[in-house]
């Protein structure tokens, strides 16, 4: 993403809540986050209507759709093309329901790894969805911060492509920890929605990111 390089940030925010002051937020974030990530709970809150109009008045952010689709390619199928016509840039699906090629523009980020540690039935079968993401020729993946050394293992079987890391912060993972693995991006909600000060909070992990990047 050339906003990356530009801000200098690995930082996508997750929406994973309503926020009354959501705007306020994301217009005082452009110079720190590079994407936003947008779930059920906001969708529930603002309406289909709603999240267009979000993601118009800030057409600059990458914009994820959170939806993990899990369904027959056919119903992704009309579902990414509905999140297309919304403004979204890229959507999560889930990769266990086959190796089926979406004719989309949106970009693709498969789920390999989640960051809670219920999440065991995913970690077991973490290979076959490296191997899923390959045949399907996805851009991205989700690989927890929780768990660099399944980041690790995502970069060598999967050299050229993006991995988002969801944990940081709330879920105990070090602002650059992910980074240092081998992700491209950090996935941060509550650590930054829930703080007294959210630029600050957000500054804090840029600056920590900027560090395993920089070495500085």
């Amino acid at each position: 993403m050339d906003r990356s390089s530009l801000l200098d940030s690995r930082l996508i925010l997750a929406l994973d809540f309503p926020q009354a002051n959501v705007k306020d937020i994301l217009e005082g974030l452009k110079g720190l986050v590079v994407g936003v990530k947008v779930g059920f709970p906001l969708a529930l809150e603002l309406g289909w209507e709603g999240i267009e109009q979000l993601i118009s008045k800030f057409p600059d952010y990458y914009w994820i759709a959170d939806f993990k689709l899990a369904d027959i390619p056919d119903i992704v199928s009309h579902i990414l093309k509905r999140f297309e016509r919304i403004g979204f840039d890229s959507a999560i699906i889930h990769l266990f329901t086959g190796h089926r090629t979406y004719d989309v523009s949106l970009e693709l980020i498969g789920v390999a790894g989640m960051s809670h540690p219920e999440a065991w039935l995913v970690r077991e079968n973490f290979m076959k969805l490296l191997e899923s993401a390959s045949l399907l020729r996805i851009q991205g993946i989700v690989v927890g911060a929780t768990r660099p050394e399944m980041i690790r293992e995502a970069r060598r079987k999967l050299p050229t492509i993006r991995i988002f890391s969801p944990g940081i912060g709330f879920q105990g993972a070090r602002p650059g920890s992910a980074l240092q693995a081998g992700a491209n991006y950090e996935i941060v909600g509550r650590s930054i929605l829930r703080s007294d000060d959210p630029i600050k909070a957000a500054e804090e992990i840029v600056r920590a990111q900027r560090g395993v990047l920089h070495g500085c």
